[in-house]
């Protein structure tokens, strides 16, 4: 990544003179930011040679930059656990703080739930964005681990393994007071989410991408009253996290 930001010191993109306003750019990788003007479109960006072929794209995440109605979620739902923990206790006030703990943690931004490979952008047109304002392009090493997160024993980063399933990473992971028992939502590094059912009358071999999150939320019924969507939106938080 030093060599990218070495050559995006000295980058200079075409296009400046453009009909239409075009996007700004603020590149952020392990070693610093660059910031790229005139940035028309999703294609003018991914395929900068200083970036094209020394990028991790599955795991990049790029984000409009004004990300306050993102925040102002994760506030509201770190609210929400707050209060669930004060009117609980014992062992369920226990794992509402552990998953407060994990979620408060997170930093998020406004991310675009858009592909930023440059082999799907050159073969499907449609999914050349047009860039219009200010951004950020988080491009995160590539990840040889997974994250573990939720209503469980041990959240915390463990080595991505070929082959490996979900309930696999699992083990020796116990779940928390209140956890879901059947269903697992896995969080690909693209933002995309996938319900993964994981007891034992209902399990199936799903594996995961490097750089995966695995959540466990919890049960429908351990959640309070007028919270039914308190699980959603804890995983919103998560598909909005700046990768790391």
């Amino acid at each position: 990544m030093k060599t990218t930001l070495s050559l995006l010191a000295g980058l200079m993109l075409a296009g400046s003179s453009a009909a239409w306003a075009a996007g700004q750019v603020t590149v952020h990788a392990a070693q610093g930011s660059a910031t790229l003007d005139e940035v028309q479109n999703l294609a003018q960006l991914v395929t900068q040679p200083a970036l094209i072929d020394k990028v991790w794209w599955h795991g990049a995440v790029i984000a409009e930059r004004g990300a306050s109605a993102v925040a102002q979620q994760q506030q509201k739902t770190l609210a929400d656990l707050r209060i669930w923990q004060s009117q609980s206790s014992g062992d369920r006030a226990a794992a509402v703080a552990e998953v407060l703990r994990q979620l408060s943690a997170v930093k998020v931004t406004g991310r675009q739930f858009v592909s930023l490979d440059p082999d799907w952008i050159r073969l499907h047109p449609d999914a050349n964005r047009r860039l219009q304002g200010s951004y950020d392009l988080w491009l995160p090493p590539q990840s040889d681990n997974v994250w573990l997160m939720g209503a469980l024993h041990g959240a915390g980063k463990v080595s991505w393994q070929p082959g490996q399933t979900v309930r696999g990473y699992l083990a020796g992971h116990e779940p928390l007071s209140g956890a879901e028992n059947s269903y697992i939502t896995v969080i690909a590094p693209t933002g995309e989410t996938q319900r993964v059912p994981v007891a034992y009358w209902n399990h199936r071999h799903v594996e995961v991408a490097p750089g995966s999150t695995i959540w466990l939320g919890f049960s429908s019924w351990s959640l309070p009253d007028g919270q039914d969507d308190l699980n959603q939106r804890m995983i919103s938080v998560l598909t909005h996290r700046v990768p790391e």
